[in-house]
C-alpha cells in the first residue's frame, strides 16, 4: 500500500509517516521518473532537515507529532486533559508553514 502524500496543509503528521513517505518515494524515483514525486521528495528531505535541526537528541522519538501553527492550539486543548498535557514543543518551518515538533 502507498503511503499517503505529505503536504504542509495536513493538521498532524507523524515523524514515522514522515519517514515512510521518504522512503517510498526514493524507492518510485528509483524505477522512473516524476516530476511531482520528485518535488514532493525535496520538500520532504528540507522539511526532515529542519526537524533535525530543532530537535534535542536526547527527546526527540522518531514517532513524534508535527502540528500544523494553525491547529496546534486545539491540539494543546486536547492534551490538557491528557497526561501528556506538559508535553514540550519546537517550531519547524516546512515550505513556509510553521509546524510544532512534539518533544
Amino acid at each position: 500500500m502507498d503511503p499517503k502524500p505529505i503536504s504542509n496543509a495536513i493538521n498532524i503528521t507523524n515523524s514515522k509517516d514522515l519517514f515512510t513517505r521518504i522512503n517510498w518515494l526514493e524507492q518510485q524515483l528509483n524505477y522512473r521518473c516524476s516530476d511531482a514525486y520528485s518535488e514532493e521528495l525535496k520538500a520532504l528531505q528540507a522539511f526532515v532537515k529542519n526537524v533535525d535541526a530543532a530537535a534535542v537528541v536526547s527527546t526527540y522519538d522518531k514517532g513524534s507529532n508535527l502540528i500544523r501553527n494553525s491547529y496546534f492550539e486545539d491540539y494543546r486543548k486536547v492534551l490538557e486533559g491528557t497526561n501528556v498535557g506538559a508535553a514540550r514543543f519546537a517550531p519547524v518551518d516546512f515550505d513556509g508553514v510553521i509546524y510544532w515538533l512534539q518533544l
